[in-house]
């Protein structure tokens, strides 16, 4: 069974058709009409005994066919979900007079998991009855059928699902009603995988936040004792210190910073398959799936996240900003990212405009390294002495085999890549595999080394 979360979306109007008879009523009228006019001039009993129910259910049918024309409205639940959750989809047949069999049917579409999964459902009438809704309000005490279906996403994306058919006929199946709902838009934000940071974060000279500074200030971490000055707070004096001394010695701390981690997603293009959450990723999954979970650790810690992504259909920029609605914010973003079709693969770097360089403390760019764009950009910000970290998203059993010249192709350019990326290790960018917790300590490490040591800025 499928996990829904809480629906929140209003209902929405739906193209009803009214009652229409239906190709059994047709044949139980000519079949009992044709039977009982051959009994009565043939005279024929048995022909008669045949044809009397016939007539029977369809003269009954006629006589107690609806009347009044059905209303439909559809919704979802929450029209935001992540990957894997799953919602409801409700529709609902207002002022119906009496109702046999309802049937929902949901087309197939892909990344999506329906419940029952053949996507149709099948309820019957008066266990589909149900009370009025507080926020819509029935019409003359009219019937209402409302039907549900559970539709799961299985991949991040911004996509609209198709219209729902829904068809009730009334018992005996004479007299049939349907109706088509609107396209529905569903937003489905990237998974966030489990991440964590070991390693200290950057020193920086700022003064709020959760990390220590290079520079001692006003903050929660100790750091040493010194002489009392003008302006100290009586809180911070050390009194069992200053009692063995001939001067009054205060605690020293070091200041607390805050650190702005700019996110840059390479979405150029999209290579390896994509299962969904449940299967093998491409590695434009991996690189919003690894910048939601990088987004999410530092925006808990309260440091400021922006997000940068080039290279696709539309180019997206984030600014940095602290908070569950700065997180909230860059999930809806990385779910809007669609990498170009083939056209625009082979762009050149001249294409894609270059952005100006930030305050950004750190910067984390998740690129499968095929594009010169991600790297020739990596050593720019390099040089401009920001610390720069690459992860390489390109999945290892990416191949070609059913095109033999595909193959040859892109084992060349593998080695070209393997050879670019010697190029900028070597400029003092680092490239690092995607391991979900740990993938960053090594590198946040190094530069915490580096952070005391004369660095070389180019203007």
């Amino acid at each position: 069974m499928i996990d829904v979360i809480t629906e929140g979306a209003r209902w929405r109007d739906a193209a009803a058709e009214p009652w229409r008879p239906t190709a059994a009523l047709v044949r139980s009228v000519g079949v009992g009409g044709t039977l009982l006019g051959i009994a009565v001039v043939a005279g024929r009993p048995d022909l008669f005994v045949l044809g009397a129910p016939f007539a029977i259910i369809a003269a009954w049918s006629v006589l107690t066919r609806p009347t009044r024309h059905p209303v439909a409205a559809h919704r979802t639940g929450n029209p935001i979900i992540r990957e894997g959750d799953a919602t409801r989809w409700r529709v609902r047949l207002d002022e119906v007079d009496h109702v046999d069999h309802v049937t929902v049917t949901v087309p197939d579409e892909p990344w999506l998991e329906t419940d029952p999964p053949s996507g149709s459902a099948v309820v019957d009438g008066q266990d589909a009855l149900d009370a009025p809704d507080a926020d819509v309000p029935d019409a003359d005490g009219a019937d209402r059928v409302e039907v549900a279906i559970a539709v799961r996403s299985m991949r991040w994306g911004r996509r609209i699902l198709p219209p729902i058919e829904v068809l009730a006929t009334n018992p005996w199946g004479a007299f049939r009603t349907g109706a088509t709902t609107s396209h529905v838009a569903l937003v489905t934000l990237p998974d966030t995988p489990v991440f964590d940071v070991g390693a200290p974060a950057r020193p920086t000279h700022g003064l709020v936040g959760l990390d220590r500074s290079a520079r001692r200030g006003d903050g929660s971490e100790f750091a040493g004792l010194r002489a009392f000055t003008p302006g100290d707070r009586m809180r911070r004096i050390n009194w069992m210190r200053s009692t063995r001394s001939d001067e009054i010695q205060v605690n020293a701390t070091w200041a607390d910073h805050d650190m702005h981690v700019e996110l840059v997603v390479d979405a150029t293009a999209d290579y390896g398959p994509s299962g969904g959450l449940d299967g093998v990723a491409s590695s434009l999954d991996t690189a919003v799936r690894a910048a939601a979970a990088i987004a999410q650790h530092y925006v808990q810690r309260g440091d400021r996240v922006s997000l940068r992504a080039f290279g696709a259909t539309t180019n997206h920029h984030v600014r940095g900003g602290a908070g569950p609605k700065q997180q909230r914010r860059i999930l809806e973003t990385l779910s809007a990212l669609r990498a170009p079709g083939r056209t625009n693969v082979g762009r050149r770097p001249a294409d894609i405009q270059p952005w100006p360089v930030g305050d950004a403390g750190l910067t984390v760019m998740l690129s499968p390294l095929i594009s010169r764009v991600a790297l020739d950009r990596a050593v720019q910000l390099g040089r401009r002495g920001i610390p720069v970290v690459v992860i390489d998203t390109l999945p290892d059993d990416l191949t070609f085999d059913h095109d033999p010249q595909a193959e040859l192709a892109w084992r060349l350019r593998r080695l070209e890549r393997r050879r670019e990326i010697r190029l900028v290790e070597r400029a003092g960018i680092p490239v690092v595999h995607w391991v979900g917790p740990g993938s960053l300590d090594q590198f946040l490490r190094d530069v915490a080394r580096r952070a005391s040591a004369p660095r070389m800025r180019v203007s």
